[in-house]
């Protein structure tokens, strides 16, 4: 028997791929991308300012006592002269995240695109925020110059830990444990540093608190109350280790950063390819804001629009960020 000679409805002019005329159904539900947490805001000095383009944290020292010797007048000699520093935080150039729309495209669409955009430019500023508070946070704890010159003044330096050469090669239960090691030492050098470590926390990557779960000791009801409040295997969670509140985050470790010419802050060139945990305080750093993140779109009828016939949305923040106590950060690495 012949075969039948189809006619195929799909096709363009009886050529051609044989689906290319079939409706092509819109879902108004967008796949955008996933939003990544902005882990470190909120969790280090923050001050918003008015005008100026830089601000100055001052850095004072302690005093010392010294007994008095009969007969002998007091004129201040025993704390003079002072031992001050400052610690400058500036602003760096405006940052952007924009996108023009061309209107007949948009009005084309079978779903509201503008929303996914103005969303993701707001979600580009927040990414760079927490990128360069975490490079802060690094350059912090690699600080090795004290801001002070009396011995009494002394150790207010940052503080860094190396995995073991097998921490590669080890187990996730192995890893978890010399984690937990080297955020204890951290803590330890703080408390020396005279740092309240009551509100220290440590971000890790995803793969660290992965290793944090698997540990014997993070999660385990030898070494936490049996009643799970420090997280479990079951969902996936590690709230505290020595006391210390656990976060994570993708920007814990990244590829080595050179400053350019908006970059008005030297501790934003870091090299994070190594990092694996940062601990901190929230006086480690501090981040000025001239302008929180914000969006302008270009209005229907304006210049932009009549002569593009297009909408540029625009999302802007001008902040600066800088190392404020160094003692106050630190930093987990591998060799």
């Amino acid at each position: 028997m012949a075969n039948a000679s189809l006619d195929r409805i799909g096709q363009i002019k009886g050529t051609g791929a044989t689906d290319a005329l079939f409706l092509k159904l819109g879902i108004a539900e967008l796949l955008s991308a996933f939003d990544r947490s902005c882990v470190f805001k909120g969790k280090v000095k923050e001050r918003n300012i008015k005008g100026g383009k830089s601000a100055a944290f001052p850095v004072s020292g302690k005093a010392s006592a010294a007994y008095h010797t009969p007969g002998n007048p007091i004129l201040g000699a025993t704390n003079s002269p002072g031992d001050r520093n400052e610690e400058v935080i500036n602003l760096d150039g405006l940052l952007i995240a924009d996108q023009v729309v061309y209107d007949i495209e948009e009005m084309m669409n079978y779903y509201d695109v503008r929303q996914d955009i103005t969303h993701q430019l707001g979600q580009a500023l927040a990414i760079e925020w927490d990128k360069r508070a975490a490079r802060v946070i690094h350059a912090a704890a690699s600080r090795t110059t004290e801001p002070l010159a009396k011995t009494l003044n002394a150790d207010r330096t940052g503080h860094a830990q190396t995995l073991s050469a097998g921490y590669a090669a080890a187990t996730k239960n192995a890893k978890g444990d010399e984690l937990i090691d080297k955020i204890s030492s951290i803590k330890v050098d703080m408390k020396k540093a005279d740092v309240p470590t009551d509100d220290v926390i440590a971000v890790v990557g995803p793969e660290e608190y992965d290793f944090l779960l698997d540990s014997t000791r993070a999660i385990n009801t030898d070494f936490n109350s049996g009643g799970g409040e420090n997280g479990s295997f079951a969902s996936g969670r590690v709230l505290r280790v020595k006391g210390i509140d656990i976060y994570e985050s993708n920007h814990v470790t990244q590829a080595a950063y050179t400053n350019v010419a908006s970059d008005k802050n030297t501790a934003y060139a870091q090299d994070l390819s190594k990092c694996k945990a940062l601990v901190f305080h929230r006086d480690s750093i501090g981040v000025l804001t001239l302008k929180s993140p914000s969006l302008q779109v270009t209005p229907q009828g304006g210049d932009f629009n009549i002569m593009y016939q297009s909408s540029l949305m625009v999302a802007r923040m001008a902040i600066g960020m800088s190392v404020l106590r160094a003692e106050c950060a630190g930093k987990i690495s591998i060799p």
